[in-house]
């Protein structure tokens, strides 16, 4: 009988998430074969401003992102093995690009066939091309063979191969400014991006089960992204330069009051408390916005809809109470026109509770978790389910080389 119980190998990542309105950070422990544990989630909101800009943008993405990387290194002694760090609207582009090879006589499918495929898609990518762009991603999410799909291609033979090759690229500077920032803090950490749309995709894909497909709609600060999910595969993505900052601009103006102020009261407004001094001017404004804000997704819904009309189910990310002020609007009867049965689209919010059998309870806590220096380890349920979707995709997908 051996002396010592044999101790599962363990690897604590850092999950960073840089979305259009703040930054996000995760501190998660990946145990192999067993379920992880968050043990840290501080944020820092991105600071906005009356009038958007790039550089502007970049500027204050930079405080946040640096703020973030302090408190995970603040509250953590022990070693951190790796960073993610996921972006999300606008600070990627992504397609995805189906290619289908047909041959008289069935051919065996070897690792250099995708490699191939992806090396010729990437050459017409236009986040390359024409955005100034640096590759994140190039990955055959799904292959069909002879009609069928397959999960292991390679050293099949077939006549036809269908491939569905997603690619993205970053905003060159925003890349290059989060690996700076992160360098700084994690010195010499390895260090991976990755883009929201794929992230939620594989997460997403093997939680909601539904054979017609669904949209995932991520309602973000300055920019609201959609996702169309369908035969197992990203099919389409879109995005708009509206989002919750809408709301909190308008109101600013109405009330002459400062943005952060207007955030503050119009949150106060969602959870009931009303004074009747602003009460209809925050009516006006959330009028205002969420046409506005409908308006915008129509646009994409018209252009994603082109070549076959969409799945009628919606899953909503969007953590902020203001948020039900958008999509409540779902579910009008004007959008109809866009969904496979001519009926209004079924929307629901992606619930943290659909996420809790890949982790441990919050009380169950692991060798790393003695290295927290400030817990801020609360109910990894009222966290944000962005970054516990991150989370899932750093333990499940990532090569960790246990």
């Amino acid at each position: 009988m051996p002396f010592f119980k044999k101790i599962p190998k363990s690897k604590v990542v850092a999950v960073i998430d840089i979305t259009s309105s703040s930054v996000g950070g995760a501190l998660v422990e990946s145990n192999e074969g067993c379920p992880i544990t968050i043990l840290a989630v501080p944020k820092s909101p991105v600071n906005f401003l009356i009038d958007v800009s790039l550089e502007a943008s970049l500027r204050c993405t930079a405080d946040a992102l640096r703020l973030t990387a302090k408190k995970l290194k603040n509250i953590y002694s022990g070693k951190i093995d790796e960073i993610l760090c996921v972006f999300s609207s606008p600070w990627f582009s992504s397609k995805t690009k189906i290619v289908t090879v047909e041959k008289e006589k069935p051919f065996e499918i070897k690792n250099d066939f995708f490699t191939n495929l992806i090396e010729e898609e990437e050459k017409n990518f236009e986040g390359v091309k024409n955005k100034n762009g640096l590759f994140i991603e190039h990955e055959v999410v799904k292959t069909e063979l002879n009609g069928y799909f397959t999960k292991s291609p390679i050293g099949k033979v077939a006549k036809s191969v269908k491939s569905y090759i997603y690619l993205s690229a970053g905003v060159e500077r925003a890349m290059e400014m989060a690996e700076k920032e992160i360098e700084k803090v994690f010195v010499h950490t390895p260090l991976k991006f990755a883009t929201s749309s794929l992230v939620v995709f594989k997460v997403l894909n093997d939680i909601i089960s539904n054979k017609e497909g669904f949209l995932i709609i991520d309602i973000g600060g300055e920019t609201t992204e959609i996702n169309l999910i369908r035969n197992n595969a990203p099919e389409q993505s879109a995005s708009f330069p509206k989002g919750t900052n809408l709301l909190f601009r308008k109101v600013a103006v109405g009330l002459k009051t400062f943005l952060k102020e207007a955030a503050s009261i119009v949150k106060a407004y969602s959870r009931g408390h009303r004074t009747l001094e602003s009460s209809d001017k925050i009516a006006v404004a959330i009028k205002s916005s969420v046409g506005e804000w409908r308006d915008s997704l129509k646009s994409s819904l018209v252009v994603m809809s082109q070549e076959s009309l969409l799945p009628q189910n919606v899953f909503v990310i969007g953590d902020d109470p203001v948020c039900r002020f958008f999509s409540s609007c779902l579910e009008s009867a004007d959008l109809s026109e866009f969904t496979i049965l001519r009926e209004p689209f079924v929307a629901q919010k992606i619930n943290p509770e659909w996420l809790t059998r890949y982790f441990n309870p919050i009380s169950s806590m692991t060798q790393s978790s003695q290295n927290l220096k400030k817990c801020e380890v609360g109910d990894y349920q009222r966290k944000d389910v962005m970054l516990m979707i991150e989370a899932v995709y750093a333990n499940k997908f990532l090569d960790f080389n246990f």
